[in-house]
């Protein structure tokens, strides 16, 4: 049957995102094999779909489906919404945890946010943090947990560009420390902030991944040193190991 679209560009567009939603990284030259589109619209129609952010160029040469993809996504269906569905989640953490505050966070190309925040109606101390805010890749948990979890060569062009200002005697100051402490998150399965950004505050993070096992962002949970001593610190990390699992599997329903 006939294509009955009016703009033959949204088709090929479109054509372009599927490829790429099974295939998730490809060459344009393997864009063109696959889709058969004339090789002068592959480049044109990547080129503009990376300025508009819902491709990403990388390193290797591949493109990927990107960040406004995810929102257009979002928007598109409450049901499938991020925070609508991990919010349940924060709100138990926090109630189950001696804690100051919960948070989620996303990856964005080379920068980190703040996507959601709880704060503990106990809590006494007020925590800077703030939904739409940078995170630290350096010093905190949760920035450190979603760099830990990049891509190889995206990871390391971020390291040898972050700043290295210590904000606390226990902050990580050079690149090496940074890469160390990213193999060992990546090997434990969780990120640790031993008084980095503030010399009251412990934090700890963990990844959350989808059904293809790609990154969707990570929750941190914070608490002061007097909370988060040594002797608590495996219980709360299993128990953000299980809540990071059991979102998991509440986004593949």
């Amino acid at each position: 049957m006939a294509s009955k679209i009016r703009v033959p560009a949204l088709e090929r567009a479109l054509n372009i995102l599927e490829v790429l939603q099974k295939h998730h990284r490809c060459t344009i030259s393997e864009l063109i094999s696959i889709t058969g589109l004339p090789r002068s619209s592959v480049y044109v129609l990547v080129d503009d779909m990376v300025k508009l952010r819902l491709l990403r160029q990388n390193s290797d040469k591949t493109v990927q489906l990107w960040m406004k993809l995810v929102s257009l996504g979002n928007s598109a269906s409450d049901s499938l919404d991020l925070k609508e569905m991990i919010s349940p989640y924060l709100d138990k953490l926090i109630s189950s945890v001696d804690c100051l505050a919960v948070h989620f966070g996303i990856m964005d190309d080379d920068k980190a946010y703040y996507v959601l925040k709880r704060t503990s109606s106990k809590s006494g101390m007020r925590i800077l943090s703030r939904e739409g805010a940078e995170v630290s890749l350096v010093h905190s948990a949760l920035g450190k947990c979603l760099l830990a979890y990049q891509d190889s060569m995206l990871r390391e062009r971020i390291v040898t560009t972050l700043d290295y200002t210590p904000a606390t005697a226990n902050s990580i100051t050079t690149p090496e420390a940074l890469r160390k402490e990213l193999a060992q998150i990546r090997n434990r399965g969780y990120a640790f902030d031993n008084a980095e950004v503030g010399l009251e505050i412990r934090c700890i993070a963990v990844p959350i991944f989808d059904l293809d096992n790609h990154l969707i962002g990570a929750i941190s949970v914070v608490g002061t040193i007097n909370n988060f001593t040594t002797a608590k610190l495996s219980s709360i990390i299993d128990l953000m190991k299980r809540s990071s699992i059991s979102i998991s599997s509440g986004l593949m329903l």
